[in-house]
C-alpha cells in the first residue's frame, strides 16, 4: 500500500522544498493516486543519516563480538535518525578483529533498526606513533596474509579500511582493497605531505577523522591534513561534535572541500546513549568529561566521542549551515563515497529512508525501507 506524506518540507536535490512524498514497496515513488496519508505540516524530512564510522552506542559495541551487540546498535541508532551504518572495528589482535567481523556478518539482514551497510576496519595497518585509543598490540605492518584473513571473515561486507600510507608495503594492500572494492582511508598516520601524496597516488583518497590521529598542517609541513585540503581527489571524514575539531574549523572544511567531499561521522563509543550499567569502551572504564568519553579518574585521557548523527546534524545547523548542506554531509555524500547507490537522497526509486523532524529539529520518526521503525506519525 502506498504511503503519502502530505505538505511536508523535504531536502530534494539539494533544496528544501514544500512537497508531498510517496512511498511504495520500500522506495520513493510518484505522489499520484491514493494511499495511507500522514500529515507533514510543520515537519521537515531529510534523507536518513548514514554513519560510516561508529564503534558503539546504547551500551553495545563492535568490541563485544556478538550478533546481539550489533543488533542492539542497529535498534539504538534508529532512535538517533540513523538508517544505515558501518559497524567500525578497532585495531586489535587478528583473532578479535575476525571475531568482530563474523558477528557483524551474522547480524546482517536481521536488523530491526538501522541497516548494516558495510564494515569499517580502523586498522590494523596504522602508525605506531598515532595509535590513539586503538590497541597497540594489534597494530601490524602491511601483511597480505592478515588482509586475506580479514577479507575471508568479512563475508564481502568490508567497505572501508583505515591505514597509514607511509608504511612499507602499503601499496600491495591498496591494490587488494581496490580489487575488492574497499575504500581506503588515511588515518592513524604520521605521514609527511609527500607520503600522503604517494598514498593518494596509490588510491588512498579518503581520510579518517580529519585532524585527529594524523600529522597536522603547518606552514612548513603540510602533512596529511594539507594533502587532504589541497587535492580535489581527496575526500574527508570529520567528527561533528565541535570537540574533536573546533566548530569553525568544521565549517571551514565543509566550505573548502565542499559538502560533496565531506563526510560527517560520530566515531561514537559503546556507552553513548547508554541508560544504565557500567560504562566501558573497548575494555576501558570511562566517564563523561566535557562532552567526551574519558578514562575514569583520568580526564586527560580521551577515549572518544559521545556524539550521535542527529546531534551532529543539529550542531551543523546551529553553527549556521543550511539544512540542505547538513543533509548532504550526513547522508548524501557518505552514500556516494561508498557507492551506496540506492540510498542517501529523496528521489524516486531510492530507498525510503528518512528522518522526519519538527521545527525545533527534534526527531518525530525514523523511516527505513518505507517502514516507521521508531517514533510516531500523525
Amino acid at each position: 500500500m502506498k504511503t503519502l506524506i502530505k505538505n511536508i518540507e523535504a531536502v530534494i536535490s539539494g533544496r528544501l522544498v514544500k512537497t508531498d512524498l510517496a512511498i511504495e514497496n520500500g522506495v520513493f515513488c510518484s505522489p499520484d493516486g491514493n494511499g495511507k496519508e500522514i500529515d507533514g505540516t510543520d515537519l521537515i524530512a531529510v534523507p536518513g543519516f548514514i554513519d560510516t564510522h561508529i564503534h558503539g552506542i546504547g551500551g553495545y559495541g563492535t568490541e563485544d563480538g556478538t550478533e546481539e551487540a550489533i543488533l542492539g546498535m542497529s535498534s539504538t541508532l534508529a532512535k538517533a535518525g540513523v538508517t544505515s551504518f558501518f559497524p567500525t572495528i578497532y585495531t586489535d589482535t587478528m583473532e578479535r578483529i575476525t571475531m568482530d567481523e563474523k558477528a557483524i556478518v551474522s547480524a546482517s539482514g536481521k536488523e530491526k533498526g538501522a541497516s548494516i551497510a558495510g564494515i569499517h576496519i580502523e586498522g590494523p595497518f596504522i602508525s605506531p606513533n598515532r595509535i590513539g585509543a586503538q590497541n597497540p598490540l594489534g597494530r601490524l605492518d602491511p601483511d597480505e596474509e592478515a588482509f586475506e584473513k580479514m577479507l575471508a571473515s568479512g563475508g564481502g561486507m568490508i567497505k572501508a579500511m583505515t591505514a597509514a600510507p607511509e608504511l612499507k608495503g602499503i601499496e600491495r594492500i591498496a591494490k587488494l582493497c581496490q580489487k575488492n572494492h574497499i575504500v581506503m582511508l588515511m588515518g592513524h598516520t604520521d605521514a609527511t605531505y609527500e607520503e600522503a601524496i604517494h598514498g593518494m597516488d596509490i588510491g588512498i583518497r579518503h581520510t579518517t577523522h580529519l585532524f585527529n590521529a594524523m600529522s597536522g598542517l603547518t606552514h612548513r609541513k603540510p602533512g596529511v591534513v594539507g594533502c587532504a585540503l589541497m587535492h580535489d581527489e581527496m575526500s574527508v571524514e570529520i567528527i561533528g561534535d565541535g570537540k574533536h575539531v573546533n566548530k569553525d574549523i568544521i565549517k571551514f572544511i565543509i566550505k573548502t572541500k565542499g559538502p560533496e567531499r565531506t563526510v560527517v561521522i560520530t566515531d561514537s563509543l559503546r556507552p553513548t546513549m547508554q541508560t544504565d550499567g557500567k560504562l566501558t569502551a573497548n575494555g576501558v572504564e570511562v566517564e563523561m568529561g566535557d562532552g567526551l568519553w574519558v578514562t575514569k579518574g583520568r580526564p586527560e585521557l580521551i577515549q572518544g566521542s559521545s556524539l550521535t548523527m542527529h546531534k551532529a546534524f543539529v550542531n551543523l545547523v546551529r553553527w549556521g549551515l543550511p539544512i540542505e548542506t547538513a543533509s548532504v554531509v550526513t547522508s548524501t555524500t557518505p552514500a556516494r563515497r561508498y557507492s551506496l547507490t540506492d540510498r542517501g537522497e529523496i528521489l524516486p526509486g531510492k530507498r525510503a529512508d528518512i528522518v522526519v523532524m519538527n521545527r525545533n529539529l527534534g526527531i518525530e520518526f525514523t523511516m527505513i525501507n518505507g517502514e516507521i521503525v521508531c517514533g510516531t506519525a500523525n
